[in-house]
């Protein structure tokens, strides 16, 4: 588990790095720009990779190989002259804060190396005291300066086309105002040059906190981050306009962050896959099917069947022992043809509650709600069986149509209108601890009565309103799924675009139902997200992203696990 920072709590490392551990800030910012300029150069062609850099790769995250650091990436260790960036063209964009610090620092010993040098600052304001210190060393060091827009109105308009990268140091974490005026033609002059761009910390005009777009951004090449992943680099729009992330080591003590991170309100996490490697359900030889847990599912309908075959595939594909699925019985004979391997009980119209309670004791999770239909019959089993689940402590996976069910009950009780709390301490009431929710922003749209572009718009803050004061699991559905319960927020980082078709949904449903017979369920959620948009990328290598099926999803599955 890696916790991810967002932009208070970066602060905070920052201001107490150097208040308890006495490390200057002059020291970060130095060894920032080393760290920068390591990366530029790496982008340049002129060196590799420095060390204490990690190379983001969605969504591997791996330690960079072969390494050498700044200064080894000098010829002979002499810095100017005859060197690997000789005649490189670099420009690079300040700010008055700490990031337009660090790209003059870098800049300096870019210009140091051999490049080609220039500073532009994005207005004429006063620096910030470190940031016109490194101006100041800057200046001695013969690094020539413009001043955005000044440079235009004097008749001294830089082609930015002309470099061979840009360093954008305008804005950092802290921006949270619309980028507007002076700084958003920069910013555009910037995007419109076609010139490989390195992002200081995170691309200017993103919010570091929700990876929103702020009006305008710089759309980077490279973004290159110190101390940990931020929310904003990894939640979309945000983590479109960060191209490549560089983690960089920029002096920072690892225990001291991970203190400040578990210390916070919400708690924001990643796995790496070596780690969700070790959630899956273990095998062992001396073994039966009763070993690998018992996942029953409440799925389909009279005229949809295909939800239910993806849901009960997926959950025997993550190793489970045995599946059984109650459906009516137009359903049930299309997918027993599909598969076989599964158990089967015919629902026929509204079951009474005994019929739920035995099929629970038997199981060991209970799924329900894909292709299940809203109407009465649906409406009373559903609930009959979330009442048998509870009774019995079994864990909950619910979706798709019982979302839609538990939102218009939703509406009855505290009128189609009432507020998003309201209807959220409801589902609270009524639902067994650790039930999991899987909506898409439509489906949680209709359950706490938030229009969709509110949810999209303010992904991250609407994940933290959903598990105020409750014990629910919210698995959140988009392009980048999170995983929501107590005060942590786990943000998965797998997937593709061929993922967006009819049916990925029902299969991740299956997937989390089947790790959940073995694991603990909020484990089993953010296992089974990761696994869901890793069998996704696995598909689309084999099928391309426009010919996906929900169906392949399956099969990319397969090919996952078998690695594994």
């Amino acid at each position: 588990m890696r916790y991810v920072a967002d932009a208070g709590q970066m602060k905070e490392i920052d201001k107490r790095t150097s208040q308890e551990l006495g490390i200057p800030p002059l020291v970060l910012m130095e060894k920032a720009a080393e760290r920068i300029a390591g990366c530029a150069a790496f982008m340049l062609g002129g060196g590799r990779m420095p060390d204490g850099v990690e190379i983001y790769g969605n969504p591997v995250i791996e330690t960079a190989k072969d390494t050498l650091s700044v200064h080894e990436c000098m010829v002979n260790g002499v810095p100017g002259g005859n060197n690997l960036l000789a005649g490189k063209r670099v420009l690079a964009v300040y700010g008055a804060g700490g990031n337009g610090g660090d790209a003059i620092a870098a800049a300096r010993l870019l210009k140091l190396r051999g490049a080609l040098v220039h500073l532009l600052a994005a207005d004429k304001g006063q620096a910030a005291s470190l940031t016109a210190q490194e101006l100041l060393i800057a200046g001695q060091c013969g690094l020539e300066g413009y001043i955005f827009p000044e440079s235009e109105k004097t008749g001294n308009t830089l082609d930015f086309s002309a470099y061979d990268i840009i360093l954008d140091g305008i804005f950092g974490i802290g921006l949270s105002r619309e980028v507007a005026g002076e700084y958003r033609i920069l910013i555009e002059r910037i995007n419109a040059s076609g010139v490989p761009v390195l992002s200081i910390d995170i691309p200017s005009g993103i919010d570091a906190g929700s990876g929103e777009c702020l009006g305008v951004a710089v759309a980077a090449t490279c973004t290159v981050t110190f101390g940990e992943y931020k929310v904003g680099q990894l939640l979309y729009p945000g983590a479109a306009y960060c191209g490549k992330i560089f983690l960089a080591d920029a002096g920072f003590v690892p225990e001291l962050n991970r203190r400040v991170l578990a210390e916070g309100k919400y708690r924001y996490l990643i796995y790496e896959p070596w780690e969700i490697l070790r959630l899956l359900p273990k095998r062992v030889p001396h073994s039966n099917k009763g070993s690998y847990g018992k996942v029953l599912i409440y799925a389909g309908s009279a005229n949809v069947s295909g939800a239910a075959y993806l849901a009960a595939r997926a959950a025997y594909q993550c190793g489970v022992g045995l599946v059984k699925l109650l459906s009516p019985q137009e359903c049930v004979d299309v997918v027993r043809r599909m598969l076989p391997e599964a158990l089967y009980g015919v629902v026929s119209g509204s079951e009474d509650y005994e019929f739920f309670l035995r099929e629970v004791s038997w199981a060991d999770i209970v799924l329900a709600g894909p292709g299940i239909g809203t109407g009465f019959d649906a409406s009373k089993n559903l609930e009959k069986l979330i009442s048998a689940a509870g009774e019995q402590k079994k864990p909950l996976v619910l979706d798709a149509d019982a979302l839609n069910i538990l939102s218009a009950e939703a509406d009855t009780a505290c009128g189609a209108d009432g507020g998003m709390q309201g209807r959220i301490a409801w589902f609270s009431k009524k639902l067994p601890e650790y039930t999991v929710l899987t909506p898409h922003p439509k489906e949680l749209s209709r359950l706490i009565g938030l229009s969709v572009g509110n949810i999209t718009q303010h992904f991250i803050d609407t994940a933290k309103q959903c598990i105020y004061n409750n014990k629910l699991i919210y698995v959140l559905k988009d392009a980048r799924t999170i995983v929501a319960c107590g005060n942590e927020i786990y943000i998965n980082c797998s997937g593709c675009d061929g993922m967006a078709t009819g049916g990925s949904g029902d299969v991740l449903a299956g997937i989390i139902a089947g790790l959940g017979a073995g694991e603990e369920i909020l484990l089993a959620s953010r296992a089974g997200v990761f696994l869901h948009g890793l069998s996704g990328e696995r598909a689309q290598a084999r099928y391309g992203e426009r010919s996906m099926l929900a169906g392949d999803l399956l099969e990319g599955m397969r090919d996952c696990l078998t690695g594994m």
